[in-house]
Formats: C-alpha cells, sequence, structure tokens
C-alpha cells in the first residue's frame, strides 16, 4: 500500500469518526432553526475529509507497483516529531480551561513552532499572537461565540 493510500485510510476513520461525533453536539431549542449552529462547521470538515480521502483512495497512486509494505512506506518519517506534536495537542486541550483560549493557543503554536524546528522566538510570537487574536475575534465578536477567559482570571480575582 502507497504512504498516501495509507493516510488517505486514516484520514477516511478520523472524518467518519468526527463526524459521528459532531451528532452528539448539543444545540439549544432556538438553535435548531438555525442555518449556522455548532454542528455545521463538524459536518463540513468531515464531509470535506471523507471526500478528499475518499478520492485519494480511488484514484491510482503515483507508484506504478503498488505493493509496497507498511514498514518500507512508514520508514523515514519522523515519528518523534508527530508524538510530540500529539502530546502538545493533548496538553493544549488540558489547559485550555484553565489558561483560556488566547493563553494556551499562543502557547500551543508556540509549542508547535519549537518541535516542528523553529527557534526565533520573535517570529514564533509574530506568528502565534496575531493569528489568535484574530481567530478570537472572529468567532466572538463576528460569530457571536462565548469564548470563557479561563479559570486562572477568576481564581486570581481578576474577572
Amino acid at each position: 500500500m502507497a504512504r498516501e493510500k495509507i493516510g488517505a485510510l486514516l484520514l477516511l476513520l478520523f472524518s467518519l469518526a468526527y463526524g459521528l461525533l459532531a451528532t452528539r453536539i448539543p444545540l439549544s431549542f432556538i438553535a435548531q432553526d438555525e442555518t449556522f449552529t455548532a454542528r455545521t462547521m463538524p459536518y463540513g470538515l468531515a464531509a470535506a475529509g471523507l471526500i478528499i480521502s475518499l478520492l485519494i483512495l480511488v484514484l491510482p497512486t503515483g507508484d506504478p507497483d503498488g505493493k509496497k509494505t507498511l514498514k518500507e512506506v512508514t520508514l523515514g518519517m519522523d515519528w518523534r516529531k508527530a508524538i510530540f506534536l500529539v502530546g502538545a495537542m493533548v496538553a493544549y486541550g488540558l489547559i485550555m480551561k484553565w489558561l483560556g483560549f488566547l493563553i494556551a493557543s499562543v502557547l500551543f503554536l508556540i509549542a508547535g513552532f519549537y518541535i516542528l524546528g523553529e527557534r526565533r522566538i520573535k517570529g514564533m510570537l509574530l506568528a502565534s499572537i496575531p493569528l489568535v487574536i484574530v481567530l478570537w475575534y472572529i468567532m466572538s465578536k463576528l460569530l457571536g461565540v462565548y469564548i470563557a477567559p479561563g479559570e486562572i482570571f477568576y481564581q486570581l480575582g481578576i474577572l
């Protein structure tokens, strides 16, 4: 199986699971009749992932033989970085409630940049801080999604 076919198969499984879990997102009584709800984006992402992964699986591979073993396909991949990135994602999920979206997201992006080899602090800050602020602005001000500031601010008496 070619390398892109393994990735497409994993993406297909992930998209299926993501789409099924999106059905569990609770909607308020008022939001059930809305066009754009909390489920809309997850459904769109799951559908896009399904379509892309199915296209990769169905279309012919770049490898004319297409008979490589799993060991040959995964040889040379940097598993250490992948494991560290997954660990950073888990840590991000755990600290989000306490530090809030803004601080946790900036820290996650900086950690991700560092894992991927970036060492310039100024570049990491200039890439992560504006991105997080723009995303926060879009979600909270334009879309009206409430984003809690983080428990640490309540514990310290700031909010």
